[in-house]
């Protein structure tokens, strides 16, 4: 019973999946105060595991927890707490775990 238990607990933590996200900052004037204005606004956000800003390109790489938070929830945060204007861009990819693609040979999902 124990086992069963065990590979139901597994099973769900296996499924559950990271989703990553682009989203286009315009207005960034500034490398480093501007980036960290934008990472600090979902700091403490529940489900957003990562949030990467490249001043270059004016695009901010969010890595999130889709069952938690959805992409929408996070662009209004986003324009909620900073000055910038942002918008979420057209292309969104799935990142697997490395254990959920393990699993997926095996269980073609």
């Amino acid at each position: 019973m124990k086992k069963y238990i065990l590979l139901l607990s597994l099973t769900a933590f296996v499924f559950a999946g990271d989703k990553t996200s682009n989203f286009k900052v315009k207005g960034m004037t500034c490398k480093y105060g501007c980036s960290t204005r934008v990472k600090s606004a979902l700091k403490d956000v529940k489900g957003v595991s990562l949030c990467d800003v490249n001043f270059e390109t004016g695009t901010a790489t969010v890595t999130y927890n889709d069952e938690t938070i959805v992409g929408e929830d996070i662009l209004k945060i986003l324009s909620e707490k900073t000055d910038f204007d942002i918008s979420i861009e057209e292309k969104q990819k799935e990142k697997k775990s490395p254990i959920k693609e393990f699993f997926s040979k095996f269980f073609k999902s």
